[in-house]
C-alpha cells in the first residue's frame, strides 16, 4: 500500500507540473488539447510498468521449500555461465543486529523473515555494453537478485530482482532492456 501511495504522489506531482506548464501556453492549440493530453499522460503513468519502475524491483511468488527455490535460482544463474559474486544473508543480519539497533517487528520478532537472501552477479557481455553506452551506467553492476519467505506466510517464496533504471541515451536504454530481460528470465526459471 505504501508503494501505491508513493506512486500516486509521484503521478500527481508530474501531472500537476505538466498541467501548469501547459496552462501557461496561451496558444489556441493547447487551449483545446491540454486536458486530453494530461489525461493521456496520467493513463500512461498508472500502468503496471510505470509502477514497477517507481518501485525499482520486480518480484514473483511461488510455493515450495526455500532451499529448493534457492538452489533453482543459483542453477539458473550458473547454467547461463555467470558467477555468483556474493550471497548476503539478510535474515541472519537482522536477527544479529536487532538488539543493537533496537528494532523488532510488531509481534516482537527480530525479523519478519523465516529466510531471506540476496545474490550478486554480472554478465560480462552486458556490463561491457552498458558501460560503453555511458560510463555512469556502472551503477547497475552488480545485478541483485533476492528471495525471501516471511514468518506470516511460510511456504510462499518471493523471488525478484532490482530493476536497472534506464539512462537518457538510446544505447543505455537498449542495454538496460537486455539486462532486465536476463534478470527476469533467471527469476522465472527458478520458479518452474
Amino acid at each position: 500500500m505504501v508503494e501505491l501511495n508513493q506512486c500516486i504522489h509521484v503521478m500527481i506531482g508530474i501531472v500537476g507540473h505538466y498541467y501548469n506548464s501547459f496552462w501557461r501556453l496561451k496558444t489556441k492549440m493547447f487551449k483545446f488539447t491540454k486536458f486530453p493530453l494530461i489525461a493521456a499522460i496520467f493513463a500512461l503513468m498508472v500502468s503496471p510498468g510505470f509502477a514497477e519502475q517507481v518501485r525499482g524491483f520486480k518480484a514473483y511468488e511461488t510455493k515450495g521449500a526455500f532451499s529448493d527455490v534457492l538452489a533453482d535460482l543459483r542453477d539458473a544463474i550458473i547454467n547461463r555461465g555467470h558467477v555468483i559474486d556474493y550471497t548476503g544473508h539478510i535474515n541472519e543480519m537482522l536477527r544479529r543486529t536487532s538488539k543493537t539497533v533496537g528494532s523488532v517487528t510488531s509481534k516482537g520478532s527480530k525479523s519478519p523473515y523465516l529466510n531471506a537472501q540476496f545474490m550478486h552477479f554480472c554478465s560480462a557481455k552486458l556490463s561491457h555494453e552498458v558501460v560503453s553506452a555511458n560510463p555512469q551506467n556502472i551503477a547497475v553492476c552488480p545485478y541483485v537478485l533476492f528471495m525471501y519467505e516471511t514468518k506470516a506466510n511460510p511456504g510462499t517464496i518471493h523471488v525478484g530482482y532490482r530493476r536497472p533504471i534506464t539512462g537518457p541515451s538510446k544505447r543505455s536504454r537498449k542495454a538496460f532492456t537486455k539486462i532486465d530481460a536476463l534478470l527476469d528470465a533467471v527469476v522465472k526459471e527458478s520458479l518452474q
